[in-house]
């Protein structure tokens, strides 16, 4: 049994059942997935649509909640209090729960799931993640460059979260040095850990800056350029992170953002994601300069094959 944990309020409804599914339907053994839901302000409608889609696939879901008094001293930022669910572990998910998939539901899965653990090259880890391949804090947090993880999706190996209370320090240095964590958990988890987290291959957290740093940008990296190529060609998961990525949103740039609306409407919350390429043109061109259309287009070019597979 692989368990995921995914916190979520109400305004991210329809992207956590975007995830959730994508998850689902690259699934070759869905009976043997757990689903556990950060609830951080879900409607009853909400639930229920999810138990009943999650069921269609004979997958477990579960729903957990914290107390309002836990966020006290904690920034709301434009995140929400749901990015918080993942400090709390320890008390939100069971205790026989060895590992644990955390993810992010601005994410679309698009392999198995359950053979994450064969990227591993070990099983004693704390946390196995992805670096933030884009820009991050690392030198305000005092980290070395590619040491910065991002939070999009993490593998938990929960003896040793509990063992060195990566929780608890990760809160009161969240309470302590607000002013350090840019990206609020995010931050805190890579300050306590400090580099010592297992790197998963670029493909299970594909972000948007991979497409940069294959243009100009590889003479800085420490990762081969067919890493890169692939995370972008053959991703594992989609992490629609940044500025004008969030495939829903006005005038996203997003080179995979059609395979966002794939997986949205095969969900409850499908109306109204048809793509309109004769609005989005008239979108970009409204808002941005001619040469970044030139790019978008480049970058789709770059991800063909994946994106003709994903077609709605």
């Amino acid at each position: 049994m692989l368990h995921i944990f995914i916190s979520c309020d109400e305004n991210y409804a329809p992207h956590l059942a975007t995830t959730i599914i994508s998850i689902l339907d690259n699934c070759q053994t869905p009976e043997d997935l757990c689903f556990i839901i950060g609830d951080a302000g879900l409607t009853s409608s909400t639930i229920s649509r999810l138990q009943e889609m999650i069921t269609c696939y004979k997958s477990n879901i579960t729903f957990t909640y914290l107390d309002k008094s836990k966020f006290e001293g904690l920034e709301v930022k434009r995140y929400g209090l749901s990015i918080y669910f993942r400090l709390y572990l320890k008390e939100v998910i069971a205790p026989y729960i060895k590992f644990i998939v955390c993810i992010d539901c601005d994410t679309v899965v698009v392999e198995d799931i359950t053979t994450i653990m064969d990227d591993l090259p070990t099983l004693d880890f704390t946390l196995a993640a992805v670096e933030n391949i884009g820009r991050s804090p690392y030198k305000s947090l005092g980290l070395e460059k590619g040491k910065y993880f991002n939070c999009g999706l993490m593998l938990i190996n929960m003896r040793y979260w509990k063992e060195l209370n990566i929780g608890e320090r990760a809160l009161s240095f969240l309470r302590e040095h607000p002013e350090l964590c840019t990206y609020p958990e995010q931050s805190a988890l890579n300050k306590i850990l400090d580099g010592e987290w297992t790197q998963l291959p670029l493909a299970w957290n594909a972000q948007r800056p991979a497409y940069k740093n294959l243009e100009k940008r590889m003479h800085e990296q420490h990762r081969p350029r067919e890493e890169f190529l692939e995370s972008i060609q053959k991703p594992k998961m989609i992490h629609y992170m940044g500025k004008r990525s969030k495939p829903w949103e006005y005038g996203s740039l997003h080179p995979l953002k059609d395979i966002y609306f794939y997986y949205r409407a095969m969900t409850p919350w499908n109306s109204g994601v048809i793509i309109n390429n004769k609005t989005f043109k008239k979108t970009i061109m409204s808002c941005i300069e001619l040469h970044k259309i030139y790019k978008y287009q480049k970058r789709r070019a770059m991800s063909r094959e994946l994106l003709d597979s994903h077609r709605c």
